[in-house]
């Protein structure tokens, strides 16, 4: 029972990535069919959690839509592979699910601020106060999904730990 609640937990980053690249397949279904009610209803529930770190991949030159969304889906099924082995790969489960952590972090953050672009995100307008958790309550998938990525760091942090400890 404990290794299947451990393996849940270190599914999160998965559900992250594969939440983003759902994300993307609502865009192309958002251009394809504008009038369609389930277009929209899964694009307007998925924008505020995974709107920036979409947003700041696609941003990147050379990658286009179908390529961000199939460096997400790898991303997610590499995530299963961690979950499943985690001795296995402890430093890239480390690395992967921190960078989902910064992902849904910064999309928390800056659902929170409820500004349009990424030139108003400083480090000065951070560090007076802008991680206030009050906008989650509109998201409770953006918040599920950034506990679940918490408990996946925490995971990493004790493998790493134990693994240290072992030796």
């Amino acid at each position: 029972m404990r290794a299947l609640v451990l393996t849940v937990l270190r599914l999160g980053p998965c559900g992250a990535y594969g939440l983003a690249a759902m994300f993307l397949g609502s865009m192309v279904l958002l251009a394809n069919y504008p009038a369609s009610e389930s277009a929209w209803f899964l694009y307007m529930t998925i924008l505020p959690v995974m709107r920036e770190p979409v947003f700041m991949l696609l941003a990147v030159p050379g990658i286009g839509l179908w390529g961000a969304a199939t460096i997400l889906l790898l991303a997610a099924l590499f995530g299963i592979l961690l979950a499943i082995r985690p001795d296995r790969y402890p430093r890239i489960g480390f690395v992967h699910a921190h960078v989902a952590l910064i992902a849904t972090a910064l999309a928390m953050m800056r659902a929170a601020i409820a500004q349009a672009g990424l030139s108003g995100l400083s480090l000065p307008q951070m560090l007076r106060g802008d991680w206030a958790l009050l906008p989650l309550a509109h998201s409770p998938l953006g918040t599920a999904l950034f506990v679940l990525v918490l408990a996946a760091c925490v995971c990493s942090h004790a493998a790493i730990i134990r693994r240290i400890r072992a030796k």
